[in-house]
């Protein structure tokens, strides 16, 4: 036996973790332009705003200006949270900047390439209701309609006593250049978690996305530079309400975890073969000290079976890449059963939970797990797919707290043994992860052996991995 899990492939070809490399911004926003390829906006320079390109959402990289504040431009600093569309075969940066009278608004700058140079579109905000506004979102709906989204800040909005970040939304115009109608107020800090103690509460970074008909409006809460700066989300049937916030909210958070702090102010984006739907966030970079300075993460999302969002994360510890990088996920494609491939039954009912997509990294997504019984301290799942596949890899994400219950993994795929017998370290993260030359295969049998003294153990799921063809 082996003192760890084995890796037949260089890990930086087939896993990543949450530090990749991009520091000392916030706010990022991920495009997929039409070409595959991703371009990142974020908060990160006090005239403007750079961009970074990548192939695969992990390794980022060309840093460059993409928009610059000219001379006699409306805006003077704070350059924030900027995002970008792309219609009419031109690319729109909506962004944040305080006016000459250091009021926050809204300005739009658009460019013919999505890494710039973006131009403002004219020398004024793109609207002033005569307060202060930040972090729009421009939402294009799937019948063409557009709409925008964007945060009425606490600088100048007073309840009582309280300071108040708000979100509203309001019609854009086809072309993108001017709004339609009124702006209608969305949602307000109302969760008990949100309401952090002090004179100040905020919803803002707002981001719309939508699923199955119905309209997710996903928000930070919380002070930036707090560790409890979280997400959350509300749902609607319509892109202008009513919104009801998720009970389970919130929907990403650090919580009393000490490898990451903030996690906060996000958007979303579709893996290199679109297969997988992700969350691109950031943290603090320096966890003692947290402030302006943060990191870009990515963490897998999704939608559960009766329509719950979710991140799993935040993670900080190795899992496989974005599917269409260096490997396919293709867990969908399988069936998960209890027991050995010679005792699974015709009609034994599947495990569904363990090939969902959806594996919890924190207690509050406890109700993901499956629990599975040993026998004689093994634990036997059978992997079906209707297809044979080239399979390179699995990633077993047990319950939370439990990463070291496992001591052993053994994998087979029919009469084959695709790896010896390889023991979990104790202080194993997770995911477990476990690389092998493809082999192409319809069944795979786990078996995880338990630690001395475990009858059982809750798995949340099991990625399968296939070679990139």
């Amino acid at each position: 036996m082996q003192t760890e899990i084995y890796f037949k492939n260089d890990l930086t070809q087939t896993c990543f973790s949450n530090d990749l490399g991009v520091t000392d911004i916030g706010d990022p926003f991920v495009l997929k332009t039409e070409d595959g390829g991703y371009y990142m906006y974020c908060t990160s320079a006090p005239n403007g705003f750079y961009c970074w390109h990548s192939d695969d959402l992990v390794n980022w990289g060309d840093k460059k200006m993409c928009y610059i504040r000219k001379p006699d431009s409306w805006c003077t600093d704070c350059f924030w949270a900027p995002e970008v569309v792309y219609r009419n075969e031109q690319y729109y940066m909506f962004y944040t900047a305080k006016n000459q009278s250091g009021s926050l608004r809204i300005g739009l700058a658009v460019s013919s390439a999505p890494d710039g140079p973006f131009e403002d579109v004219k020398n004024e905000p793109f609207f002033d209701f005569g307060y202060a506004v930040i972090d729009a979102n421009a939402f294009l709906d799937d019948n063409g309609n557009a709409y925008l989204y964007y945060s009425r800040d606490c600088s100048e909005n007073k309840d009582g006593y309280l300071k108040k970040s708000e979100i509203y939304g309001v019609p854009l115009s086809d072309d993108l250049l001017s709004i339609q109608g009124e702006a209608v107020k969305l949602l307000t800090p109302e969760q008990k978690w949100e309401k952090a103690p002090g004179d100040t509460w905020w919803n803002e970074g707002p981001e719309m996305i939508k699923h199955d008909g119905k309209y997710y409006l996903t928000y930070s809460a919380n002070f930036f530079a707090s560790p409890s700066y979280s997400l959350g989300y509300a749902v609607s049937d319509t892109p202008l309400g009513t919104f009801v916030k998720a009970q389970e909210n919130p929907l990403l958070t650090s919580g009393l975890r000490r490898d990451v702090s903030g996690t906060g102010h996000h958007s979303f984006t579709v893996s290199p073969d679109g297969s997988q739907l992700w969350a691109v966030y950031h943290s603090h970079t320096d966890l003692t000290n947290p402030g302006g300075n943060r990191k870009v993460n990515i963490d897998r999302a999704g939608f559960t079976s009766d329509g719950r969002l979710f991140i799993s994360g935040p993670t900080t510890s190795l899992q496989p890449h974005p599917s269409g990088i260096s490997s396919a996920d293709v867990t969908p494609l399988f069936r998960a059963y209890s027991g050995s491939m010679e005792t699974r039954t015709q009609d034994a009912p599947s495990e569904e939970l363990l090939t969902d997509g959806l594996f919890s990294v924190s207690t509050r997504h406890a109700w993901i797990e499956t629990e599975l019984t040993a026998q004689n301290g093994i634990v036997q799942i059978t992997l079906i797919s209707e297809e044979k596949l080239p399979i390179c890899g699995i990633a077993v994400y047990p319950g939370i707290d439990h990463e070291s219950d496992i001591a052993a993994i053994r994998l087979r795929a029919g009469e084959k043994s695709l790896s010896e017998e390889f023991a979990v370290n104790a202080d194993a993260s997770l995911p477990l992860l476990l690389y092998f030359d493809a082999y192409e295969t319809d069944t795979i049998e786990l078996s995880l052996s338990l630690r001395e003294g475990l009858d059982h153990i809750p798995l949340s799921e099991i990625s399968i991995l296939s070679e990139k063809k």
